[in-house]
């Protein structure tokens, strides 16, 4: 590796740690670095989906430029992807999952036409999401599935207990 590749991945990584450091945000679980793109890929796995969305929502809430976007999508887990700059430029893409149910939403099925099955993910805030599609949310509307989400999760505790 040419010595301007270790400059320019210790440069990333002191502008990200700087970052994480001067917004007092949640370290993510993994990092994957890319110094030819100058970009950096924070992926959230730990905790609850409550917190891995809303570790996300404080990382966007720090970024800037045009490049700024949210989108959800569903299978078995609801997907959350979002993607802005740094203040220096630095382009990061962050990523988390979690359950429909840990996020207070619930699953509907319907028989289709073909006699298939369809499935629609139904989230607090959030226009109904057919299985395996990729929507745009704002960043006010998964804040607003964050807040709901956690007042719905002592709830769900007393249940289960």
């Amino acid at each position: 590796m040419p010595a301007n590749d270790n400059r320019s991945l210790d440069r990333i990584l002191r502008t990200v740690r700087g970052h994480i450091r001067t917004h007092n945000l949640p370290r993510p679980d993994r990092l994957v670095i890319s110094t030819l793109s100058r970009s950096v890929h924070a992926e959230f796995t730990a905790g609850t989906a409550v917190d891995r969305f809303a570790a996300v929502l404080l990382w966007t809430a720090t970024l800037h430029g045009n490049e700024f976007g949210l989108t959800y999508g569903w299978r078995d887990d609801v997907r959350l992807a979002a993607t802005g700059r740094t203040g220096t430029g630095i382009g990061i893409g962050l990523a988390c999952s979690g359950s429909v149910f840990d996020l207070g939403g619930t699953v509907e099925e319907h028989d289709g036409l073909n006699g298939r099955e369809h499935r629609f993910a139904n989230l607090p805030g959030l226009p109904t999401l057919a299985e395996a599609r990729t929507d745009l949310a704002s960043f006010d509307e998964l804040a607003c599935l964050v807040a709901s989400a956690r007042s719905v999760a002592p709830v769900a505790a007393g249940v289960a207990a």
